[in-house]
């Protein structure tokens, strides 16, 4: 998730309790991966139920418009897990790492079932030099 969160970073999560109890787009999430090893990571949604997204050279579409991000700073490596495409259904998100170049997310691993979501990331807490929230 760099340049947003770093290893070693302190967070605190708010539990589900989204708007109409689910994540929106462009919420930080921490999950559970789906498929071993069940590890918890911590990524961005992208895509939401019932849509059709779809990565080239590094640029998302949803739908077929093209996603304006502000938090991806680091594309991924040309030819490099630069394209994909998912269809999401009922309850199902696409998530991705701010850092492109170097993230395990959807991309790997498909959409991620909404069961799977522990919560949403609020406050950075640690280095102190680094507090920030997100609403």
């Amino acid at each position: 998730m760099l340049p947003n969160l770093a290893d070693k970073h302190y967070v605190i999560l708010r539990s589900p309790d989204w708007t109409n109890g689910e994540p929106v787009r462009g919420d930080i999430v921490v999950f559970r991966r789906p498929g071993p090893p069940y590890d918890l990571y911590i990524k961005r949604v992208v895509g939401m139920p019932g849509e059709e997204v779809r990565m080239t050279a590094g640029h998302v579409f949803l739908d077929g418009n093209l996603l304006k991000e502000n938090y991806a700073t680091i594309p991924p490596a040309p030819g490099y897990r630069d394209r994909g495409e998912w269809w999401t259904g009922p309850n199902e998100y696409v998530v991705l790492g701010d850092n492109r170049r170097d993230s395990e997310d959807s991309r790997v691993f498909g959409p991620v079932r909404r069961e799977l979501v522990v919560g949403r990331f609020w406050f950075r807490y640690w280095p102190v030099s680094g507090w920030t929230t997100f609403t």
